[in-house]
């Protein structure tokens, strides 16, 4: 785009940003309204553009996992319910109205928001998230940090340029909507040349925003990104991409920039939100699993690996095994199946393959799992060492996998905790997987090792990308990165309930699928979810659950169900 164009564009944001700060609630449902129906009439065209840019089979399950429930149903699920907590605030209900709260033995506060309603309880039994806040937050305080904005009397508004995300198509959508939602700021959303594609849709979709001036998108390289984030016409930045990027756009490129970011000398001084990725774990607790158990783990620690081919920022790059449990081998052989039997896919990402090439070449022992887009497995990495895999993201289809000599279940776990805190770069994401058994074995230990871990997002017994998926669910990193160490980024991207105060939101799942999972703690009717590689239905099934969000009628229920029952 000609950089002309984009300075009138950043003038016109510019001279409409006190209007749209100072705008009625009423009016500001009203455009996520009309930006709703406008997604449901967009969404398969949202969808076609990601299956063109990426190439794939418009039957393969890749399309209703990361394409639908990529897109189309988080922002369409957060639109619907941030207009309810706009509601609530316009009419001076409890915008908590139906979280459930409660108070951990240590003082922190816990708010309960998923399930929030019957739906939830129906379409996800058995899933939960909760959001833990920072220690300073007490029950009697919660809500001055719910919707910090809306208490504002005179707000002068702002130009927040966001930086959009290359992988997980809803992540611009949400970034720009949170922007303009929860800070009521005007944006400029600078689309990422990999999936600039979508850019088009998008404009549709956010119509109403664009025809009055408070939002503008537009296109091009670094050249266009370095000439936004210099503009005196921008006041804040949101970033979400790499550890790397960040450093560049903040610091500057090379040694110089390395230099700067040593000296705490950053080009520019603005505000900057940032969602960065990391070297994210899983931790796999040894217990009393069945083959049957086996089987379904290795398809989700597949999942949790190749969901957009690895490019998430909470991609599980390091499997944490206890050495010497008795499943250890078997577990690793049917990940072996999982990945070599994943639907196959080319390297869309640039530098995909180069990546893995440049792996293997430094790690001779790594296994190569064929196909038209090949996976790489690492087993054994010594936990020890200070291999590339515990610092850098590896950011595509690679896996690595280290092992700890604990014994017991409680004993490993904490020493799986203390190695992710204290080895591992970057804190987004983790994952634990532990055995209803084994968990009730834990007791509290379990709860004390949630605790411990810090990470933004904990899944137990379920991706941690399951609370991107939830409008409610607070998303972000850790507390605590500052500019020249940033890890995985700073401050919350999206909720929908307008936390400010978070520290991470913890889900939980069901350890097995219904009907396995009937007789267990923790159970629920809950199928194979559609997210999961080998899910036969995840096209219709992921698809129904968006129009459902879109407009959560009963009517619409059976073509969730009857797929789902299928996958």
């Amino acid at each position: 785009m000609n950089l002309t164009t984009i300075d009138e564009s950043l003038a016109r944001l510019r001279d409409n940003k006190a209007q749209w700060a100072r705008l009625p609630i009423e009016e500001r449902i009203r455009y996520l309204e009309q930006i709703r129906d406008l997604l449901v009439a967009n969404a398969d065209a949202w969808v076609a553009a990601g299956v063109r840019m990426k190439d794939l089979d418009p039957r393969s399950p890749f399309v209703g996992g990361e394409e639908w429930l990529g897109g189309p149903y988080p922002t369409a699920a957060w639109i619907t319910d941030m207009i309810g907590t706009l509601t609530r605030l316009s009419t001076g209900a409890d915008p908590l109205e139906g979280v459930r709260i409660r108070t951990r033995s240590d003082g922190q506060v816990v708010a309960g928001v998923f399930p929030s309603n019957p739906y939830d309880r129906l379409l996800l039994n058995g899933y939960e998230i909760d959001v833990w806040m920072q220690p300073d937050v007490t029950p009697a305080t919660l809500r001055d940090h719910v919707g910090s904005f809306y208490r504002q009397t005179d707000p002068a508004g702002a130009v927040t340029l966001v930086l959009g995300a290359g992988n997980v198509a809803a992540i611009p959508m949400l970034d720009v909507l949170y922007c303009l939602y929860a800070d009521g700021h005007v944006a400029v959303l600078k689309m990422n040349p990999v999936n600039e594609a979508y850019g088009p849709v998008f404009e549709r979709i956010l119509a109403p925003l664009i025809t009055d001036g408070y939002l503008a998108v537009v296109y091009g390289g670094a050249d266009v990104g370095k000439h936004l984030t210099d503009s005196d016409l921008v006041d804040t930045v949101h970033i979400t991409g790499s550890e790397r990027t960040f450093n560049t756009i903040v610091f500057g490129p090379g040694a110089a920039g390395e230099k700067a970011r040593a000296a705490g000398q950053p080009r520019w001084r603005k505000p900057i939100r940032s969602e960065l990725g990391g070297a994210s774990p899983t931790i796999v607790v040894p217990g009393p699993w069945t083959k049957a158990d086996i089987a379904y783990q290795a398809q989700h620690l597949a999942t949790q690996k190749l969901f957009a081919s690895g490019h998430t920022c909470v991609a599980s790059q390091v499997l944490i095994l206890p050495e010497h449990w008795e499943h250890k081998r078997e577990l690793l052989d049917a990940l072996r199946s999982a990945l070599a039997a994943a639907p196959d896919r080319r390297p869309y990402y640039p530098g995909t393959q180069e990546r893995q090439d440049a792996f293997r070449a430094d790690n001779p022992r790594a296994e190569v799992i064929p196909g038209p887009q090949d996976r790489t497995l690492l087993v054994d990495v010594d936990s020890d060492s200070d291999h590339p895999a515990f610092h850098d993201e590896m950011f595509g289809p690679i896996y690595v996998t280290t092992a700890l000599a604990d014994s017991d279940p409680a004993d490993f776990l904490m020493s799986a905790v203390e190695f992710a805190n204290e080895h591992l770069h970057g804190n987004l994401g983790a994952n634990i997987i532990v055995h209803p058994k084994t968990a009730r074995y834990l007791g509290e230990r379990l709860e004390e090792a949630i605790a411990a871990l810090k990470y933004g997002c904990i899944g137990v017994n379920v991706w941690s990308a399951f609370a991107f998926l939830s409008p409610r669910a607070a998303w972000g990193a850790y507390p605590g990165n500052t500019p020249d160490s940033i890890q995985s980024g700073t401050g919350v991207v999206h909720n929908s309930l307008l936390f400010d105060r978070s520290q991470k939101s913890v889900a939980r799942a069901p350890f097995r699928p219904f009907q396995r999972s009937w007789s267990h703690p923790r159970g629920g009717l809950t199928v194979k979810p559609p997210w999961f590689l080998d899910n036969r239905t995840a096209l219709q099934t992921a698809r129904a659950f968006t129009m459902f969000a879109a407009d959560p009628q009963p009517v619409r229920l059976p073509r969730i169900f009857l797929p789902a029952v299928r996958g």
